[in-house]
């Protein structure tokens, strides 16, 4: 194997530069982690890709006396998002030829992500185990409930004793539907080739039927973004409840702002497993935002930042999207509230055992 094919296949954003910090050459990463093609990198002054002055003060030190250099958590901005990243600069002497530098940069927030999506996999799985014990115990009473009521029923002929049986009866149904909720789907995952496009316009669509005040949406898709192995259906739950949320943190506008994103993205690691290539479709609103002091347990079941909600809405988009062997992440976009659903690109149905497209 070549030292270009090592250096290609590196997860980490990998430039070359010359002596007058001009970038010669650059890797994969290089072109996903700044969303521009080889062709347009190759040629730029160092300081339009990376205009940070310690990188440049760096590198003319690493040319002119062959040091080398660590940076650690430097800000860079990065498609409108600043990004935090460590940079490790090394000086190239090859006999015969002026001197360059190698420049390895990491992106932090990718560790940062990955340690979020650790801690909320290993409290999702225990809080799940812990709900369906108690659902299961749950369950058993309210169909004694209902039993009883409907035997009840059936030996009264007191109107007023069977309207009060009726409302066992549909309180009892009410709790069983809150429990199955709460337990989650076990159906099979329906996989089918979908866009997800048509997906995000169709809860628009689901969405302003249901309303009487005006959506206007704020799109950023990628054309070019090929179909994903999904459940339709319950991809489409999923984005419904993120969007029911923000519609009802914003009850008194008269018009409502949501924003939706779609991009690719390469080399992420989705709950313990490194993908190639990733479907990233962001969510954001202007609404008053979520509490502080649930921000790190939304997605856990029964935690909701309003009175009246139930809890259940993100905490089932998490397990949908983590059935697809994905992830969502709350996330801050200029401030405003942004849900980020994280999808693999994989063959067929997502049971972990197909390779992933190349």
């Amino acid at each position: 194997m070549t030292t270009d094919i090592i250096i290609e296949n590196l997860r980490a954003a990998v430039l070359l530069v010359d002596n007058q910090q001009i970038v010669r050459s650059v890797n994969l990463a290089a072109e996903t982690m700044f969303l521009q093609s080889r062709r347009s990198l190759i040629g730029q002054p160092l300081d339009a890709i990376v205009p940070v002055d310690s990188v440049r003060r760096c590198v003319s030190d690493c040319l002119l006396n062959n040091t080398q250099y660590t940076l650690r958590e430097i800000e860079i901005e990065l498609s409108d998002d600043e990004v935090l990243v460590d940079i490790s600069l090394t000086c190239v002497n090859t006999p015969g030829v002026d001197p360059s530098v190698l420049i390895e940069i990491n992106s932090i927030n990718r560790i940062s992500r990955f340690m979020r999506e650790e801690n909320q996999l290993e409290r999702q799985q225990s809080f799940r185990l812990m709900m369906r014990s108690l659902a299961h115990e749950i369950k058993n009473p309210l169909g004694g409930i209902r039993g009883a009521a409907q035997l009840l029923q059936r030996e009264t002929n007191d109107p007023g004793k069977t309207h009060l049986t009726e409302i066992l009866i549909k309180e009892a149904d009410r709790l069983t539907r809150l429990v199955d909720r709460v337990m989650g789907s076990r159906d099979q995952l329906k996989i089918e080739q979908v866009n997800i496009h048509e997906v995000l316009e169709h809860v628009l669509q689901l969405t302003q039927a249901s309303l009487n005040q005006e959506i206007l949406p704020q799109r950023d898709y990628d054309p070019t973004l090929p179909e994903i192995a999904l459940d339709r259906e319950q991809m489409i739950q999923a984005v419904l409840n993120i969007v029911g949320n923000a519609v009802e943190a914003q009850p008194e506008a008269e018009q409502i702002r949501l924003g939706f994103s779609t991009k690719f993205e390469r080399f992420v690691t989705l709950n313990r497993e490194m993908f190639r290539q990733v479907l990233k479709i962001a969510i954001w609103d202007e609404g008053p935002g979520i509490p502080e002091n649930i921000k790190d347990v939304i997605f856990d079941p029964l935690i909701s930042g309003r009175a009246d909600g139930s809890g259940l809405g993100l905490s089932l988009t998490h397990e949908i999207v983590q059935r697809h062997k994905g992830t969502v992440q709350l996330e801050d976009v200029e401030g405003r509230t942004c849900f980020s659903i994280y999808l693999p690109y994989i063959n067929g149905e997502p049971d972990g055992s197909e390779e992933v497209l190349t």
